[in-house]
């Protein structure tokens, strides 16, 4: 009953969580630019709202949720793109819907993975309990590094630090990158018959280009903008 209970309740907290933060991501666009914007890019969330709904009205189970992250992380990869190409450096910190707010709305997305592998029928069996356990952990840190580097962007409009903004532009694609390999994290695991095992080739991929496409290129990045800051 009590695991019941639980997962009733991780399921009204993601859709709960994932109409707030596709309302809120949608009204940047709308406030700063055009109030049609609003439909099309709240609309973008509806596939990955559409496919829980009918996984969890049968028998959600864990490998098939993973299509739901997917279609939530590029709504989500389209919506950061809106914003930041759409309203970019003329976010009002004054205003309700302020670079504050958005780094709150973007912190829904850790909450919402950890969400979405609870709302599963057999995440309690012992394979899928600890392998649950993992990707929350790991995922989480990655999703929160996606916030870091995009308050690093919305610090630099904030504050006027001069930042170049090719700088800003790559520090969002770095983010997007991010999320978009979250989905190859949930990918890797082989899950079938209730064990749990790691696709080898795709789990070493992910990481060569983790390493080389993100961790590398937001630590030079990262760089400079110190140095950029040091220098005034």
């Amino acid at each position: 009953m009590a695991s019941l209970s639980v997962k009733c309740g991780a399921r009204v907290a993601f859709f709960a969580l994932i109409i707030t933060q596709c309302f809120f991501l949608a009204a940047y666009p709308a406030e700063y630019k055009d109030n049609s914007i609003w439909y099309v890019l709240a609309g973008t969330f509806a596939p990955a709202v559409i496919v829980w709904c009918c996984r969890i009205a049968s028998k959600a189970k864990l490998r098939h949720l993973i299509c739901v992250w997917v279609s939530y992380i590029l709504a989500l990869i389209t919506s950061i793109a809106v914003v930041f190409g759409v309203v970019g450096d003329r976010i009002d910190r004054e205003k309700l819907l302020g670079p504050n707010t958005l780094k709150m709305v973007l912190c829904i997305t850790p909450l919402l993975l950890l969400l979405l592998l609870h709302t599963a029928d057999d995440w309690e069996t012992d394979e899928h309990r600890e392998l649950v356990s993992k990707l929350s952990f790991h995922m989480a840190i990655d999703l929160f590094d996606v916030v870091d580097m995009i308050d690093i962007v919305l610090e630099g409009y904030e504050h006027n630090l001069g930042i170049p903004k090719a700088f800003g532009i790559a520090m969002i694609a770095l983010a997007c990158l991010t999320l978009l390999l979250s989905t190859f994290q949930l990918a890797e695991n082989k899950l079938a018959r209730g064990d749990a095992k790691i696709r080898f080739r795709t789990a070493v991929l992910r990481n060569i280009v983790e390493i080389v496409l993100v961790n590398l290129p937001f630590l030079v990045i990262r760089a400079v903008v110190f140095l950029q800051i040091w220098k005034r």
